[in-house]
């Protein structure tokens, strides 16, 4: 790849419908896609990222033999990829991390603790970004099945359709795959519950549930119209952020514990916490912590009454109002529900 691969896809029409001039990006915000100058597709993670950075997964990298098309060129995921069987199959984070060397090496440099199996960019290297309403609204207005299919879920979880973006594929322009939505809902965290709620609900029915990459995903669901619905959620309210601004002091490299989720608020975001009680390390029983899981495939996974096991660095999270405990998770394969709550 090189550093002109901007000049590649600049004039494309859906490149300019689509991608925003960083000038305009007021916040990083969770699942927002970015685009450096050497064609690479980035994935904001969470809300917090030092000055001048951005904390990121690669998503797509360009490849002269890729059959996805974006911008008007070919690219191949990084995070996907075909199986044996033809069935598209997940690329784990372990794997992701040494394409990320692969591709940009120094990405790697001066992460966060956090960001064990991310990416950190300098922000000075993208030339757009994607706005997840701006997006929505500009697939809406250039294909009417997917304004109808818009407006049909809103009416189902009874919400405004403004308050409603898009991200992933969809969201660069990708409209004719009209039947799989990465949706992104924004509002208060309470409004944000009664969605997640009505999601719980709507899933308890087996045929409306998503098997998905080898996994049950949680808070995804096929709306009444079968169409599958990928959600994520975006705080409205930056004082509702528990993690907007903090720092990390490691307290413990390889911690694993148990607990008993007794608040589960912000499961849904990412990153999700958790509160935990009745929490045992090596089979010692423990003050009350926060759970902090900083990977997006778990979103909505844990609820209030659930027992869980987890592995991760035990820290100590400093945020301008407060400091407190917690245990830091960057893997979906650190975590497990021992027992379900009611």
């Amino acid at each position: 790849m090189t550093l002109n691969y901007y000049d590649k896809i600049k004039g494309n029409q859906k490149f300019k419908d689509f991608v925003l001039p960083m000038e305009k990006l007021e916040r990083i915000r969770d699942a927002t896609i970015f685009i450096r100058r050497d064609g690479l597709i980035l994935f904001s993670e969470g809300y917090f990222h030092p000055p001048g950075s951005l904390i990121a997964n690669i998503v797509y990298r360009p490849d002269p033999d890729g059959k996805k098309e974006i911008f008007g060129q070919p690219y191949t995921s990084v995070i996907k990829k075909k199986q044996a069987d033809g069935e598209e199959g997940w690329i784990n984070y372990e794997e992701q991390l040494e394409l990320y060397r692969e591709l940009a090496p120094e990405s790697q440099e001066n992460k966060p603790l956090f960001a064990r199996y991310k990416c950190r960019f300098d922000l000075k290297e993208m030339v757009g970004f994607v706005d997840h309403r701006f997006s929505l609204k500009q697939a809406r207005r250039l294909s009417p099945e997917i304004d109808d299919a818009m407006k049909k879920v809103a009416g189902m979880l009874k919400i405004p359709v403004e308050t409603i973006g898009c991200t992933g594929s969809m969201s660069l322009g990708n409209l004719q795959t009209a039947h799989d939505f990465d949706l992104v809902f924004y509002g208060t965290v309470a409004a944000s519950r009664r969605i997640v709620n009505q999601i719980y609900e709507i899933t308890r029915d087996p045929a409306r549930q998503v098997f998905e990459l080898g996994m049950f995903w949680a808070i995804r669901f096929y709306d009444d119209w079968g169409n599958l619905i990928c959600p994520f959620f975006s705080y409205i309210d930056p004082a509702e952020i528990p993690l907007r601004e903090f720092k990390l002091k490691l307290l413990e490299e390889a911690t694993e514990l148990t607990g008993l989720v007794t608040d589960d608020t912000h499961t849904f975001y990412m990153p999700a916490l958790l509160q935990l009680d009745e929490v045992k390390i090596r089979g010692q029983a423990r003050s009350p912590l926060t759970l902090i899981l900083y990977h997006g495939a778990l979103r909505g996974e844990y609820s209030k009454g659930d027992r869980v096991k987890a592995r991760g660095s035990l820290v100590e999270v400093i945020t301008p109002e407060r400091s407190f405990a917690a245990l830091l998770s960057t893997n979906l394969s650190e975590t497990e529900k021992m027992e379900a709550g009611a």
